[in-house]
């Protein structure tokens, strides 16, 4: 998030969009609160459910309107209460079928007890979720901003890490649906938002980089509740004008212990940081850390060797727009668009700004090439959260989705050109640009929320991606995927050793000349974790040509024979072939 523009970096911002080799091409209209209502009635029947993408509504059916996510109050005087948070789909009692975890917040100044909880709901295979919270130990009743699931000690059960507005919470689970909080030696006070695992050592095990936001000392806050100025309202401040926070990396000591040594390894920068990403940006075996940061610098933290960081976003492209400026980064997609084999970003920014598309270079470079692919002008207008690539309709080309919301409720009452709840959107590529489809992904887009948080996995076992929006102030949104076209294959990759999730694994499937690169372990939307497995879209095809998977610590294998409309486990063995087992249709 970020404050008014100075009027310097407004003209700035303005020459930006214009930094492209082509002309963008012009913006459908869109309505907003200070439209003519045949305008607003144009902009509403753009979204309908006869187009190629259909995602419909069924928060209710399924059993999720129950949860109310909690988030300060009405008017949003303090930063804390406008952020929200993440959710989490996988499968937290090992029946094979994703469950929900939803965050949730609280009331600045209450006692922690009255705060409501957050909540795990199992699925039932079909889609349809119940509350089992209570059965699971889940009574997490701190202002939760992010949830990231992963089996953290490979003992086969995932755990949950939730990142905190104060000490973080840990629960190692059961598999079989229950948790229990442990210490695990984290420790940190400050206000945590993002989470990665990786193993930055490769000693076998999973490390955490943990990406933090605002130092906000909340007795002193509540006392003089600073304000600031944004399009001539009084709104309020952050995170300029208030300390940044900083991150922490925490390394492994086996199992579900961990000692901090962020200094040490050379990360020591006070930034506003949220979503993290692990990911080998160039190719050199080693996993390195992507941070959004909110209006600073990005952060690209190269790793040397497991023996200490660099930040290199400068050097690489990652660190500001095309115009060399700081962005507000909020969430990350990470994938590749193109084709070409090379990892592609999209970071979701600020309202009067850009959503962020950097385009995967030859050497680990990238480029925001977000003009030349047409995705300015659709996403100036919104303020932008959750995101991902994903291959709703199966074709094996990605798509693209971006949640959003304002966070000054006070837009509403001002003729700005923009609203405090808002759609969300999707786009699609066409091999040169990005454009929103006909029907834009269903009326169920339409619908306008304070939206924040995402995760993507197939919910009701239907084998195409669905889509879980935390929005804050009220119930999630499940809206399920009712498009599908194509065929597709679900792989689940097991690692050898601690890192059973294979998190740094890379997979690239080739349907005749085409092939699709994926990652494994990245985490995806906004502070949420989606599905582990990878869903790859084939199109026409009823198998793929070849799979090559490049396990976490180098070795390479390759697989034919797998059939469209399978679910499939490749399991690592070090000196021998992987295990291929078929799990289910």
């Amino acid at each position: 998030m970020r404050r008014a523009w100075p009027a310097g970096a407004l003209l700035l911002a303005s020459a930006a969009a214009g930094c492209s080799d082509e002309a963008p091409a012009a913006p459908e209209p869109r309505a907003t609160a200070g439209d003519a209502p045949d305008a607003a009635a144009a902009e509403e029947a753009a979204y309908h459910d006869d187009g190629p993408y259909v995602l419909r509504d069924v928060t209710a059916e399924a059993g999720l309107s129950g949860f109310h996510q909690v988030n300060g109050s009405a008017e949003k005087p303090f930063i804390v209460e406008t952020v929200g948070g993440g959710c989490a789909l996988f499968d937290a009692d090992g029946d094979g079928d994703l469950d929900a975890y939803l965050t949730n917040g609280g009331r600045l100044g209450a006692e922690l007890a009255s705060n409501p909880s957050d909540a795990l709901y199992a699925n039932d295979g079909r889609g349809r979720f119940a509350d089992a919270s209570a059965a699971a130990g889940i009574d997490e009743r701190r202002w939760t901003s992010g949830v990231r699931a992963a089996d953290v000690d490979g003992d086969g059960a995932c755990d949950l890490l939730l990142t905190n507005y104060g000490p973080e919470t840990f629960y190692a689970g059961d598999g079989r649906g229950a948790f229990v909080e442990r210490a695990a030696g984290l420790g940190d006070e400050d206000w945590s938002t993002g989470a990665a695992f990786l193993d930055f050592d490769r000693d076998g095990d999973l490390d955490l980089y943990l990406a933090n936001y605002v130092a906000f000392d909340e007795a002193r806050m509540l006392g003089e509740h600073p304000v600031t100025v944004y399009q001539g309202i009084e709104v309020m401040k952050g995170p300029q004008g208030l300390p940044g926070a900083p991150d922490h990396f925490f390394v492994n000591e086996g199992g579900l212990r961990f000692h901090e040594a962020s200094r040490e390894l050379g990360i020591v920068e006070d930034l506003f940081g949220f979503q993290c990403i692990p990911f080998d940006f160039d190719g050199d075996g080693w996993l390195d850390v992507f941070v959004a940061n909110d209006s600073v610098a990005n952060a690209l933290w190269r790793n040397r060797e497991g023996k200490r960081f660099e930040d290199v976003a400068l050097r690489q492209g990652l660190a500001f727009s095309l115009a060399g400026r700081p962005q507000a980064c909020m969430g990350i997609a990470v994938g590749d668009f193109d084709g070409d084999l090379l990892v592609d970003l999209f970071a979701t920014n600020f309202a009067d700004d850009y959503s962020t598309v950097y385009r995967g270079q030859a050497r680990g470079f990238f480029l925001d090439v977000t003009q030349a692919v047409g995705l300015g002008p659709l996403t100036m207008a919104e303020l932008s959260w959750g995101t991902g690539f994903v291959d709703l309709d199966l074709d094996g080309d990605l798509e693209l989705y971006e949640v959003n919301g304002h966070v000054y409720p006070q837009v509403d009452r001002f003729p700005l050109g923009m609203e405090y709840h808002q759609r969300a959107q999707l786009f699609e590529y066409d091999g040169v640009r990005w454009r929103e489809p006909d029907g834009r992904g269903g009326r169920a887009l339409a619908a306008k929320r304070a939206g924040r948080g995402s995760a993507t996995g197939d919910v009701d076992g239907d084998g195409d991606l669905d889509l879980l929006i935390e929005d804050i102030d009220g119930p999630p949104r499940l809206l399920r995927n009712e498009g599908r076209t194509g065929h597709g294959l679900v792989v689940e990759l097991v690692g050898a050793g601690a890192n059973r999730e294979a998190v740094g694994a890379r997979l690239v499937a080739r349907v005749g000349e085409r092939k699709a690169l994926f990652l494994v372990g990245t985490a995806a939307g906004f502070l949420s974790s989606c599905d582990r497995r990878v869903t790859i879209g084939l199109g026409a095809a009823e198998a793929l040509d070849e799979l090559e998977v490049t396990w976490p610590l180098g070795a390479s294998e390759r697989f034919t024979g797998l059939r469209a409309g399978t679910r499939v486990r490749i399991e690592e063995r070090p000196g021998a072939p992987a295990g291929v087992t078929i799990t289910g249709p």
